[in-house]
């Protein structure tokens, strides 16, 4: 009963960091399972993609109208995102993965760094995190770092909401709780085709999966009502802390 709870109460917080930054709760969870719980990397990706099915699926639930995710915006990422997981898929067995891990260590810090220089714009202090009318530019670039983000997803197993979100932000120019809202969408796809995989190998089981997946889907809607909320420059600074963090953990995890 203990593991359950703690199950559960690992999944909220996941679930309401995920719906927060648009990350999916994944890049949490597998390691709260792992290192708290004890449970096979196998067994915690498996829960973690149906964690993050969870997560998309309260967002989309909760989003009030004019808050959701640009549909538009998230389907021609997703072919790019869908490829680069294929690519990755292919190229695993031949890459290194300390060589893998310190370019998408530097990905990382550099998406940061940019982020801040953003932020420092006299504009910056004005915007809104769901703004109405904005302008997508830059669609090379943001398509060539989702298949990016497909390859980190499938190199790694770590999903790819850590690169997209501040590129759909800061290089793309979608305001910052839209392209929030739109990784969300567009990590649930990813992983409701990828859980199959995991589901067939006997990785995802029920004991684990179910508490842990009704805790995230609660944290979701809950991370929806305060995003409500909260100031972009709340928002922004977290984001960053969050991929400065992630940056050294896989910096440090490859060499």
């Amino acid at each position: 009963m203990v593991m359950i709870l703690g199950l559960f109460l690992t999944g909220l917080l996941a679930g309401m960091l995920g719906a927060l930054l648009g990350l999916g709760g994944g890049i949490f969870l597998v390691p709260a399972l792992t290192l708290v719980f004890h449970l096979s990397i196998r067994a915690a990706v498996g829960t973690s993609l149906v964690g993050v099915i969870a997560t998309s699926a309260g967002v989309a639930a909760m989003m009030p109208p004019g808050r959701g995710a640009d549909i538009s915006l998230a389907l021609r990422l997703e072919v790019a995102t869908t490829a680069g997981a294929i690519t990755g898929g292919l190229l695993a067995g031949y890459v290194s993965a300390r060589t893998l891990g310190v370019l998408f260590a530097l990905a990382v810090f550099f998406t940061a760094g940019y982020t801040l220089y953003k932020a420092r714009r006299p504009s910056a202090f004005s915007e809104t995190l769901f703004a109405r009318h904005y302008q997508v530019h830059h669609w090379p670039f943001g398509l060539a770092m989702s298949f990016l983000a497909g390859m980190a997803s499938g190199l790694l197993g770590v999903g790819g909401g850590f690169i997209k979100v501040p590129i759909m932000y800061a290089i793309m120019g979608v305001p910052l709780g839209v392209a929030t809202a739109t990784s969300n969408f567009m990590v649930g796809i990813t992983a409701a085709a990828s859980v199959f995989v995991y589901y067939g190998r006997g990785d995802v089981h029920p004991l684990v999966v179910i508490p842990t997946a009704l805790g995230i889907f609660s944290g979701a809607m809950l991370g929806v009502r305060l995003m409500s909320r909260l100031r972009v420059a709340w928002l922004r600074t977290a984001l960053v802390v969050l991929m400065i963090i992630i940056g050294i953990q896989m910096l440090v995890h490859s060499l």
